[in-house]
């Protein structure tokens, strides 16, 4: 008889939802999401030493996942490890409780390697990978096993960025990681080589100052550049990199010229810089020395004679005219840029 009552019990559990009927088995889920690979515990009550049947349902139809014994009091519980959402129902001989879904919290595991961000999404169907870096928004593809790979920053100042997952059906909206990405800071100066010469060309030459070419050497042109920057931003005019120098530099922003038009060249006195100016916005910084007399007029001008190299005792020189004279003389010698110099 023990077995023909085991039989039937299987066979009922095969029958259509609709076949069961509902006479107090309850079910509850908790907690109701669950981190990936955790303990989600689905207890309920049933009747007094009933048989009951956990079952799931899948896309094939529902599957029995547990089964147990009701206390003498009709309490119940299963504990599973959370692996995927899912949708589960509690069943006895004599009924069913109402449906309950757990849903899942992706793990998403993201770690730096130089300023690339890997990691691992699990599972790998819970969704895509969104990195966040510096206003960007990029989107990894997640390779087999969950991997993801992608990316971040190779600014010089400490950045931060976040790795998160894109939802699939049944997974929590968004699981987050935020990575602090320091990039070593080092002391630069002539003759230096390396990484940090590289982070240091790049955004020098991202914020306007001259600079023919950006590799990991810091020859006497990245030197000129660094001299620019200190010279706008007051800071010692010492041609090195220091830990103030990487501070003020990740904070800074492209200069802005005196006037917000036209095309010309601003020269600072006292600063002792030169913007090129086009439409309006500074376009290069230049490092510039504006006489060893210290006389050099202002006003507005118009370049006449430009020299690349030396000129006698002077260094890449550029000979200036006023402009109410150029004016004048402008199409019959063709003078070029306009100069405006200030104190």
């Amino acid at each position: 008889m023990r077995r023909f009552a085991v039989l039937g019990a299987l066979a009922a559990l095969i029958l259509p939802a609709s076949a069961w009927g509902a006479e107090g088995v309850t079910l509850t889920a908790e907690p109701a999401v669950v981190s990936y690979d955790g303990i989600v515990r689905l207890h309920g009550s049933a009747g007094l030493l009933a048989d009951v049947f956990l079952v799931q349902r899948l896309p094939s139809g529902w599957t029995v996942v547990a089964q147990a014994t009701a206390n003498t009091d009709g309490a119940f519980a299963f504990e599973l490890r959370a692996r995927k959402p899912g949708v589960y129902q509690a069943r006895t001989i004599g009924g069913q409780s109402a449906e309950v879904s757990t849903g899942l919290r992706p793990l998403l595991r993201a770690r730096l390697s130089g300023s690339t961000v890997t990691g691992r999404l699990l599972p790998a169907r819970a969704g895509t990978v969104v990195l966040r870096s510096k206003g960007r928004t990029r989107r990894i593809r997640v390779g087999s096993g969950g991997s993801a790979r992608g990316w971040a920053t190779s600014e010089p100042a400490g950045m931060c960025c976040g790795s998160r997952s894109s939802p699939q059906p049944g997974y929590v909206r968004v699981v987050a990681r935020r990575l602090a990405l320091r990039i070593r800071q080092p002391a630069l100066r002539l003759g230096s080589h390396g990484p940090g010469v590289l982070a240091l060309k790049r955004r020098l030459a991202a914020l306007g100052y001259a600079l023919p070419s950006v590799n990991s050497g810091y020859r006497y042109e990245t030197y000129e550049a660094v001299l620019a920057f200190q010279k706008v931003h007051g800071l010692p005019r010492t041609g090195r990199v220091d830990s103030r120098f990487w501070q003020v530099l990740g904070q800074a922003s492209t200069p802005r010229p005196r006037i917000p038009r036209g095309d010309y060249i601003e020269v600072s006195k006292s600063r002792q810089t030169l913007y090129e100016v086009r439409d309006g916005k500074v376009a290069r910084v230049v490092h510039v020395s504006t006489g060893a007399t210290g006389n050099t007029p202002v006003g507005t001008w118009r370049v006449y004679r430009e020299v690349f190299g030396w000129d006698w005792v002077l260094y890449h020189p550029m000979y200036l005219i006023p402009l109410w004279l150029a004016s004048g003389l402008r199409e019959r010698w063709g003078y070029g840029s306009v100069v405006r110099g200030y104190g």
